[in-house]
């Protein structure tokens, strides 16, 4: 009869642990969908066909409320790239030895290398990323001068999903009518996203949605 007792008991504790981990199990999935519906924004491409095997592929963000805005840019001849019509990144992360921590390298792709008025030496890339601890939530912007890549650390303690912003200043030089040595002043800033649904609030914060 005890023995009895104790099988009951085990199997009690059983079941109760099952539903625990059950409960635990839906809530996260219940907890995981209320943050996808949350996200304001949904991004994807879109691909314009030209004539001449031209393609143009754009990246689109769509907001809940209907409002689209413009962002990267590839525009394609017979399938290859064609760097002077085309603004695009690269992003490359991997979970890094640091918890809660991604290793990264952001790779930018501009239309304006390709002019061959561009100053080079005065150019300046900077990536303002989103960081979550898990006692605090920041922005941190990394930088880069004379170079089209970024190596940054993304701490998301909850995935690794990014959100942030590039700006790039850079300088083309030019003559005025007066034969005069100028510099044209280009601040291109593109919305910087790893997944397909995302809240990036930087869009709103440097008002990109105004600006497309």
């Amino acid at each position: 009869m005890t023995n009895f007792k104790i099988l009951i008991l085990i199997l009690a504790i059983g079941l109760s642990s099952c539903a625990d981990r059950k409960d635990k199990a839906e809530l996260k999935e219940v907890e995981s969908e209320k943050k996808v519906e949350n996200e304001k924004y949904d991004r994807f491409w879109i691909t314009n066909e030209h004539p001449d095997d031209i393609q143009e592929k754009v990246e689109v963000y769509v907001s809940k409320e209907k409002d689209t805005m413009f962002n990267q840019i590839k525009t394609l001849i017979d399938g290859q790239i064609d760097s002077t019509k085309s603004r695009f990144y690269e992003l490359n992360l991997v979970k890094s030895e640091k918890p809660d921590t991604y290793s990264g390298i952001f790779k930018y792709y501009s239309d304006y290398d390709s002019n061959p008025k561009n100053v080079n030496k005065e150019k300046t890339l900077n990536l303002s990323i989103f960081q979550k601890s898990r006692d605090s939530s920041y922005y941190q912007t990394f930088e880069s001068r004379e170079s089209n890549e970024i190596e940054f650390e993304l701490v998301n303690y909850e995935s690794d999903q990014l959100v942030g912003i590039m700006s790039e200043l850079r300088f083309i030089q030019f003559f005025d009518e007066n034969g005069k040595d100028m510099l044209n002043v280009i601040t291109t800033e593109l919305a910087v996203d790893n997944k397909s649904k995302t809240h990036n609030i930087g869009i709103e914060i440097y008002e990109l949605n105004k600006k497309r």
